[in-house]
């Protein structure tokens, strides 16, 4: 069994370097010692496909299960709609909500080169809440869990069983300011509760993204907060419609993201 005792001296600069700690047994201390290093979410190279087979080799390393986790909604989608795809499985088997089953995993989910390189602009401060709203399997979580230990994340995700998942890896390495919550973030009874920083996506339908970014405006003006959006569809709804937010970092070539501050008064 390997043990990394030595990891300051142990080079991840290429992704064999990543797929050599794939294919060994790792202790739970080894991999919870892995996420406390920059250099495990830090990708080999700065292109988009090198970003996505980095992460699809950590989250092996972590011990997710999201393959068989995707694998299993396809299954269930494909009863009530064998013709169909990633458009359209995901509401056939969830009300109507839009969540992606059948879409290529690395797609789904932010790079965890990219959260870092997130957090890092952010200059995130010791114990400030980071809300996640559609979270998938909580990748912003782990990179907190392993990297920001004073901080709290909560990731909102509809679809019950990505939620358990990364729940139980959160447990599993002992991040316990990290959780996953099932939610529908459009229902009539669901209030976003305050934090200091919000993630949002390009998801669902225009109404959704309105609704989401209306109910943060109603919170920055109570606190300053920050929001980031990921996805030319977000960052242009912002641009078009909600003037309050101010934007500070617009990501170069190959980032996806912007981040906005705001405090209304």
């Amino acid at each position: 069994m390997l043990q990394l005792e030595f990891f300051p001296r142990t080079e991840l600069k290429s992704l064999s370097d990543f797929q050599r700690l794939e294919s060994v047994s790792l202790s739970l201390l080894d991999r919870t010692r892995l996420t406390g290093h920059l250099e495990f979410f830090q990708t080999p190279k700065a292109n988009d496909v090198i970003r996505r087979q980095h992460s699809n080799m950590v989250d092996k390393i972590l011990g997710f299960r999201t393959k068989y986790v995707e694998e299993m909604l396809v299954a269930d989608a494909r009863g009530f709609d064998p013709e169909g795809s990633h458009e359209t499985w995901g509401p056939k088997i969830h009300d109507g909500v839009q969540t992606w089953v059948g879409l290529d995993i690395q797609t789904l989910q932010t790079p965890y080169s990219e959260c870092l390189r997130i957090l890092q602009l952010l200059k995130i401060k010791p114990y400030q809440q980071v809300i996640d709203l559609g979270a998938a399997y909580g990748r912003m979580g782990i990179v907190i869990g392993g990297m920001f230990i004073k901080n709290s994340f909560t990731g909102f995700e509809y679809v019950k069983a990505r939620v358990e998942e990364g729940n139980r890896v959160f447990k599993e390495m002992g991040f316990n300011r990290c959780q996953l919550i099932q939610q529908d973030l459009f229902s009539k009874d669901f209030e976003l509760p305050e934090a200091d920083i919000y993630f949002i996506y390009d998801y669902g339908q225009v109404d959704h993204i309105h609704h989401t970014l209306n109910q943060i405006a109603k919170i920055a003006v109570k606190r300053p907060v920050k929001v980031v959006a990921r996805g030319q569809f977000s960052r242009r709804i912002i641009s078009d419609k909600h003037e309050w937010l101010d934007l500070k970092y617009e990501g170069k070539l190959e980032e996806q993201f912007s981040i906005y501050t705001a405090y209304i008064v």
